[in-house]
């Protein structure tokens, strides 16, 4: 994936703020950016890129009594001098137990996403729009990215668990957090806060693409559980992307 087709988006008029913003509070959120940019790009890739959410593999690292959960990962390395993406085959991911007192530790291996999420033109938008925000928070640099495809599950019997290891860093640099579905579901309450366990930010995000991006390094953060909504419905779930971005070191 080149430059070229992952957009480098910064005409957004709110990006200066959330920059601002991140610089300055470690967080940020936004309902607008970057959906806006994705709406451009029409229904028929939005809904062909959501319906990827619904080939997902349980997470059999996670025990039942934690929650049920799907997921798949891909990675990408991005070299701001070539402006070049480069999508990667790895597919490991680790935590450090300080990090993740749950799966800290343990190395893991999840499948890989399909070709549909890695080349969809909404992927490539939210890879450079991401990048775009930080960009004018830190200046240019070369990332490892880290997408994860995540669906949490609940039923009438047991609540989902999108952070089941609680209060928590993901052992990043920066995490976005992009809203792609909710269905027949209360809670998950997204909350950030600082190293003193002062709550800083908290909102449940209820909109397409609407994205909390945090400065992983300084905050921490949680999900509430989530209840199904309905006695008519026996099954909610939440999908989200997690966008994990790492200072390249080579």
């Amino acid at each position: 994936m080149s430059a070229g087709n992952a957009l480098r988006l910064s005409s957004d008029a709110g990006l200066k703020e959330l920059s601002e913003l991140l610089r300055n509070c470690h967080y940020a959120h936004s309902v607008h950016y970057p959906a806006l940019d994705v709406a451009l790009l029409g229904r028929e890739a939005c809904r062909a890129f959501n319906a990827t959410w619904d080939h997902l593999h349980t997470d059999a690292y996670l025990s039942a009594e934690n929650g049920l959960r799907e997921r798949r990962i891909c990675k990408f390395q991005y070299r701001q001098q070539e402006r070049q993406w480069t999508a990667l085959q790895d597919c490991h991911f680790f935590q450090a137990e300080t990090d993740n007192p749950l799966l800290g530790g343990v190395q893991r291996t999840y499948t890989r996403c399909e070709a549909t999420f890695i080349d969809s033109p909404i992927l490539q938008t939210l890879l450079a729009a991401d990048l775009a925000l930080l960009d004018m928070a830190l200046g240019p640099r070369d990332w490892l990215v880290t997408c994860h495809q995540f669906r949490i599950l609940c039923d009438q019997g047991n609540a989902g668990q999108a952070t089941p290891e609680g209060r928590h860093r993901d052992g990043h640099d920066f995490v976005f957090q992009h809203l792609i579905q909710r269905q027949h579901v209360i809670g998950g309450e997204s909350r950030i806060f600082d190293e003193e366990g002062g709550q800083v930010f908290s909102a449940t995000l209820t909109d397409y693409l609407e994205t909390v991006v945090l400065n992983d390094r300084i905050l921490l953060h949680e999900v509430s559980p989530l209840q199904t909504s309905s006695i008519n419905s026996d099954r909610g779930s939440r999908d989200m992307l997690i966008i994990d971005f790492d200072l390249a070191d080579y």
